[in-house]
């Protein structure tokens, strides 16, 4: 066979092949297939056109609402249920809607709006509706103290970096209450100086203060320059200023602090005591606590304590415990009070840890602040009936303080004692008492390092301990303000 011939027997077989896999569709009641399967494509097109189109506005008709509201940040309720907040697009359904614009420390504002709702084409072209609110303070100090506390709370998560940012929530605070600037801000932020250990804080507080005297407003050149000198005044009258910035700002405007006069001649005064007499006036035993009446006097060179206005405290009348807790007392406490046993550690099997002097051994560790605090409410029923009207309590971080200057041998134990006061890492910034109203997230630890004979000062969120944490009590009248 010639190749010729091959070729055209291979081509007949293909045709035929072809005519076996082709398939050929018939004719249904008479209509022919291109007619009713391009009905049948439309009717496919359609259903899948109503699905995107028209029933989601069947399903969930309404729009889609923007909230503004200044100051921003409001919390937004629709017919009572939270929703979200300002600045982002919340689905409203069709109908009557009662919409709230609520911020801690503001009026709530709310408004009735009629949502006539869309039903074609809503998935990606929703109805749009739009609501601004102007939100007022009754409490505008109240609205900047709220600002302050989270202020202080972010203090203790050190410097931001690139990839961990702080919010500016005391300057976003000023920001808010606007024009209605309370008569306390200075006050305020003159406690939340206290606080100010980060760069971020600094450019935070600065921030707050131009803001403040300028209504919440951009400074104008008059209301700037006003603000710049309240701030170096407040750092003049604040001995330790100098050093401060010397410490936080960056290297080259360090170096010029560093040289200048006013760091040179700066001069930070230390803690001191005058005393009246020095002889102990009493001693007194309650249930195994041996208690001293120091000598009254005088805490010279001091910003620590609740009177935050004052660089010198009268001590008067301090009776302070002249050892920690013993640990035999703290037991009885606990069998009195189950509740607190489960917070409670015993460190005995950690022992090794501390020096070998019994008395170490003897007093109570590892106790949270709040287990102190519930520990002083105990023992107050414990007092003799010539005791009525006294109460025992940690001991103000001054009291603590003084009593160690006064040379109570106890006080010269390593280790570290709770206080009563809240903590502000910057304790030369003098403040007034509103820095008890911002509180802080961490409490007073006071000490003496093993190596070194002066005090120091630390501190531990109050729900937290360690093995070398320990404190002792202070019996002061109900009524004095310490």
């Amino acid at each position: 066979m010639s190749k010729k011939a091959a070729a055209v027997n291979r081509q007949a077989e293909n045709d035929e092949q072809e005519k076996e896999d082709r398939v050929k569709l018939k004719p249904i009641m008479g209509i022919r297939p291109g007619v009713y399967l391009t009905v049948l494509y439309s009717i496919i097109l359609l259903v899948i056109l109503f699905f995107l189109l028209v029933l989601p506005g069947l399903r969930n008709p309404g729009a889609m609402l923007l909230v503004n509201t200044e100051p921003e940040g409001a919390a937004i309720r629709i017919n009572d249920t939270y929703m979200g907040v300002s600045g982002t697009y919340i689905r409203v359904p069709k109908g009557i809607n009662t919409i709230e614009a609520g911020l801690p420390g503001f009026n709530t504002e709310s408004v009735t709006l009629d949502v006539p709702g869309r039903v074609f084409g809503s998935l990606f072209f929703p109805l749009r509706k739009q609501i601004d609110f102007t939100l007022k303070t009754g409490d505008p100090a109240g609205v900047l103290v709220k600002a302050a506390s989270e202020f202080a709370v972010w203090s203790f998560g050190g410097e931001p970096t690139a990839s961990w940012q702080i919010p500016l929530v005391l300057s976003d605070g000023a920001y808010a209450i606007g024009p209605y600037t309370p008569p306390q801000a200075n006050e305020i932020l003159e406690a939340a100086s206290r606080f100010a250990v980060t760069r971020a804080a600094v450019r935070d507080l600065t921030r707050a203060k131009v803001l403040l005297d300028n209504g919440g407003l951009s400074p104008s050149p008059a209301g700037l320059l006003g603000s710049i000198s309240d701030i170096l005044i407040f750092l003049s009258e604040n001995p330790g200023s100098a050093q401060w910035l010397a410490g936080l700002l960056p290297q080259e405007y360090a170096s010029k602090i560093r040289a200048s006069a006013w760091y040179k001649d700066e001069n930070i005064t230390k803690t001191a005591i005058v005393h009246d007499d020095r002889t102990i006036k009493d001693r007194y035993v309650i249930n195994g606590i041996s208690f001293t009446q120091v000598p009254s006097g005088e805490l010279i060179g001091v910003a620590a304590g609740k009177d935050r206005t004052s660089r010198s405290i009268s001590i008067d009348n301090l009776i302070i415990s002249e050892a920690p807790v013993p640990r035999s007392v703290f037991e009885t406490f606990l069998n009195e009070n189950p509740q607190w046993t489960e917070g409670y550690t015993d460190y005995e099997d950690e022992i090794s840890i501390f020096p070998t002097e019994s008395y170490e051994r003897e007093i109570i560790t590892g106790i949270t602040w709040f287990a102190a605090e519930a520990f002083c409410k105990w023992f107050t029923a414990q007092l003799p009936q010539s005791m009525a009207g006294m109460e025992i309590s940690l001991p103000a971080e001054h009291e603590w303080e003084y009593a160690a200057k006064t040379g109570i041998q106890s006080m010269e134990r390593a280790g570290w004692e709770w206080c009563a006061d809240s903590f502000a890492p910057l304790e030369f910034f003098a403040a007034s008492g509103a820095v008890e109203a911002l509180g802080s997230p961490e409490r007073v630890l006071r000490g003496r390092p093993s190596s070194s004979d002066e005090q120091t000062r630390a501190s531990l969120p109050p729900e937290l301990s360690s093995p070398f944490v320990t404190f002792r009590l202070v019996i002061a009248e109900k009524t004095a303000q310490r």
